[in-house]
């Protein structure tokens, strides 16, 4: 019976204790308007993120002055604060590009070598000029034959004509090349813009974020010193503000390594660091894949190179065939002839002509060997035109799968959860200010809103770099070499490229995931 008794009159006196404690605080308030009240100071407040922090809780809690609170909601779309510097529009980087990337000047020169190639195979073998002499002997008697001749072989069967068309198939692959390098740089620009752009929207969210924590944990700090929170809670929450910061530095460092990327791509590594113009939530690119697949199957790059690579063959296969057709060989000239003649006396044969025509008959060697192989060759082709389309189908959906699940995490984000979060985060600060709600909740559902808002961000990133791959031909890789490549569709991600001799004339380009 002794406890209970104990336990009743401590409640009592905590209750007493309470109510002096309020009778007291009532006593030393006054009415707005008075003398008093204007002449009394206002109280020091700590300096915090957010305006309804600028109280300490506890305090504004105890005297009801919990002052009218207005939700802050992530700014989207104003990255542009967290850098300094130029500000870049996508149009002026797409210039610039256009004019320092130099792979595409690279694959400008291999087009002029083709043309060369084709002048060249198409010329006439020169003709030889030389001395010729027989039976030439000294002595009182002297004598033999002296002179000079002309060789020049006729080529006939329409050979150079074929040689012409190899050459010009050539060609179409080098400007092929040259049409699918400036695509490539386009296309790189384009997705370095926008991870730029995402960078920038990342890292000022992250300063938010970083703002967040900090008042936080002010807050548990104010808490702690009332009885409110114990020393766990501080501590867990400055080890948020600290891994919070941590992920601020980490997004400022992924920030300047993207600007690096887009300079190199623009070609232009001196660009003065700033940032880029733009929202990354505008204009998002509705796509119909079925109409992008059956545009890619029909011109993309890849496949019009490996149709010009059948031509190729068709028209080397044509040239082994006419092979036998033998060349004429004409050879002439003059000569003079010292031989003295018997009658007149002291008198020789003199000048003389002479004339040559050959040919060479392909009687056991009639180039059946080299037919075969390009035969063979002309099937690898053609078969090559079937592997680079069943690639690109496969490449296709997996690029398209990627846009379809980006584009639809996206939209989810904008149409339902982030509008749902910055209801509940509305409505907390509305508790909040009607003294139902401790400050804590609602710095808990801010940091929600602006972590969401990150993820967004990420699946908006993705949506824009997919799209510009699936309408761009699925090409990146701009700074890969460009010069006497084979052509490559991986199903992956990018490999290397092997380098075939200069002589097969053959191209291509490095293709890339753009998964990050």
């Amino acid at each position: 019976m002794t406890q209970p008794l104990s336990t009743l009159g401590s409640a009592a006196a905590s209750f007493l204790a309470i109510l002096l404690g309020a009778t007291a605080a009532f006593s030393q308030t006054t009415r707005p308007g008075t003398k008093d009240a204007a002449q009394q100071p206002s109280p020091q407040r700590p300096s915090v993120f957010f305006p309804m922090a600028e109280q300490p809780e506890m305090e504004m809690h105890h005297h009801g002055q919990i002052q009218e609170v207005m939700p802050q909601f992530p700014r989207l779309g104003d990255s542009q604060r967290v850098v300094s510097g130029p500000i870049y529009q996508l149009l002026d980087l797409e210039e610039m590009a256009a004019k320092n990337n130099p792979t595409l000047s690279q694959a400008q020169r291999a087009v002029e070598a083709a043309q060369a190639r084709k002048l060249q195979v198409g010329l006439y073998p020169n003709p030889v000029v030389g001395y010729q002499g027989d039976e030439i002997r000294g002595g009182s008697y002297g004598g033999g034959e002296e002179g000079f001749f002309v060789e020049q072989p006729v080529i006939l069967g329409g050979k150079l004509g074929l040689n012409r068309k190899i050459t010009a198939a050539e060609q179409v692959e080098r400007q092929v090349e040259v049409d699918a390098q400036r695509q490539r740089i386009e296309n790189d620009v384009r997705m370095a813009y926008y991870r730029v752009l995402a960078a920038q929207e990342r890292f000022a969210l992250k300063r938010d974020i970083l703002a967040i924590a900090q008042s936080t944990v002010r807050i548990e700090d104010q808490l702690g010193q009332v009885g409110q929170a114990d020393e766990t809670e501080i501590l867990e929450a400055e080890a948020e503000e600290q891994r919070v910061e941590v992920a601020t530095g980490v997004a400022e460092h992924m920030l300047r390594r993207e600007w690096a990327m887009l300079t190199s791509v623009v070609g232009v590594p001196s660009l003065p660091q700033g940032g880029v113009a733009g929202r990354i939530d505008a204009d998002l690119p509705p796509l119909d894949q079925g109409q992008l697949l059956a545009s890619l199957l029909a011109t993309s790059p890849a496949v019009r190179a490996a149709q010009a690579k059948v031509e190729r063959a068709e028209a080397a296969l044509r040239r082994a065939k006419h092979e036998p057709i033998p060349d004429l060989i004409l050879r002439g000239g003059l000569q003079q002839n010292f031989e003295p003649l018997a009658n007149p006396v002291d008198h020789r044969v003199g000048l003389q002509g002479f004339a040559e025509i050959g040919v060479q008959l392909h009687l056991w060697d009639r180039n059946q060997g080299g037919i075969a192989g390009e035969r063979a060759k002309l099937e690898a082709a053609r078969s090559e035109v079937q592997r680079v389309e069943l690639a690109l189908r496969n490449r296709f959906a997996m690029y398209g799968e990627d846009y379809g699940s980006a584009r639809l995490t996206a939209d989810k984000y904008r149409t339902d959860i982030l509008p749902r979060l910055e209801r509940a985060y509305k409505l907390m600060t509305e508790q909040y200010g009607l003294m139902t709600a401790s400050f804590l909740r609602v710095l808990i559902l801010q940091r929600m809103l602006y972590e969401n808002e990150t993820e967004y961000i990420d699946a908006l990133e993705r949506t824009w770099t997919n799209g510009i791959a699936l309408r761009g031909y699925l090409l990146e890789g701009a700074l890969g070499s460009s010069h006497a490549k084979e052509i490559e569709t991986p199903m992956g991600d990018m490999e290397n490229l092997q380098s075939t001799g200069e002589s097969s004339g053959t191209l291509g380009w490095p293709f890339s995931s753009i998964h990050r």
